[in-house]
């Protein structure tokens, strides 16, 4: 098994589509069929489930391509970490950004106030499948109930709060119940981000329906729904307070308990440069003294 047919295989097992993946390689079609084949001698077992021109990925392939992506991951590591000890050169982070977008500039800047020589590029763009990525550093978010992938942390535990126009009759309460607001029209993400799910999920499972009005990708333009008086917007309970301007008031809910772990994942037994191993103990520590603090504030709003 040679490293050329593993690279040809990872492109037809992501395809599923051999004309596709030829053009991508740019290799005769022809070609491309015998080295699968070849594969498929060794192995002694078909890789794909064939019907006419379609093939798709049978479990055989899904392993072979676990352990490909695993091989030719390792390759890559090699040379970075190779090139790392011999040029010293490289300071960028691209960082993919799905959840607690409104504390990323503080963030950086804080990291950059000591590592001046840092350059960051963020990535916005929703990855479906954490093992076919184009980042050394992803900040996301699930489910308190779920569980967390592999190669990750959690920054961060929430709760949710109800984001309200603070000229609203129920702006006034100190908590919620569910019951209180079944009849409010809500604001949302768009469904296929993380925090939308997240929300979606939860309501799901107390069977409570939200009236959604309107969705948007961008979670600033929402909480300018909620104070115009557009709609409610669920909250994550500290990474969502730079998100609450004037005219905003978040009130806690009584029967809600499900809530949210932030988290910081990299790639599966990939090398990461000093740089980035710095990066990483720091956002950690950076996302803990920011819990412990709102935590102190807590406490102290509801002491006696």
């Amino acid at each position: 098994m040679e490293i050329f047919q593993l690279i040809q295989f990872q492109a037809v097992a992501e395809l599923e589509h051999m004309t596709r993946a030829a053009e991508k390689l740019n290799l005769a079609q022809p070609a491309l069929s015998r080295t699968v084949q070849n594969l498929e001698k060794e192995l002694g077992t078909t890789l794909f489930d064939r019907s006419g021109r379609r093939m798709q990925l049978n479990e055989n392939g899904r392993i072979l391509l676990r352990h490909t992506r695993q091989i030719l991951s390792s390759i890559q590591d090699a040379k970075n970490e190779i090139a790392a000890r011999t040029t010293q050169t490289e300071t960028s982070i691209r960082l993919c950004v799905h959840s607690a977008t409104a504390l990323l500039p503080q963030l950086l800047a804080d990291f950059r106030a000591l590592r001046p020589d840092i350059h960051f590029e963020i990535v916005q763009r929703i990855f479906q499948d954490t093992e076919q990525t184009d980042y050394d550093m992803l900040i996301d978010s699930i489910g308190g109930g779920e569980v967390l992938p592999i190669n990750s942390c959690v920054l961060m535990q929430e709760e949710v709060v109800l984001a309200l126009p603070s000229g609203h009759p129920l702006a006034q309460k100190t908590t919620l119940s569910l019951k209180e607001i079944e009849d409010l029209p809500f604001v949302f993400l768009q469904r296929d981000r993380p925090w939308a799910r997240i929300m979606l999920k939860a309501c799901s499972e107390v069977s409570f329906t939200p009236n959604i009005v309107a969705e948007c990708d961008n979670p600033i333009t929402l909480c300018e729904f909620v104070r115009c008086g557009l709609g409610a917007y669920f909250l994550p309970s500290r990474t969502g307070l730079p998100l609450a301007s004037d005219g905003i008031t978040l009130v806690p809910l009584t029967d809600f308990a499900y809530g949210r772990h932030l988290y910081l994942h990299w790639s599966y037994g990939a090398y990461l440069p000093p740089h980035i191993n710095a990066f990483r103990a720091f956002a950690i520590q950076w996302f803990q003294q920011l819990e412990n603090q709102t935590l102190t504030h807590e406490q102290k709003t509801k002491a006696p």
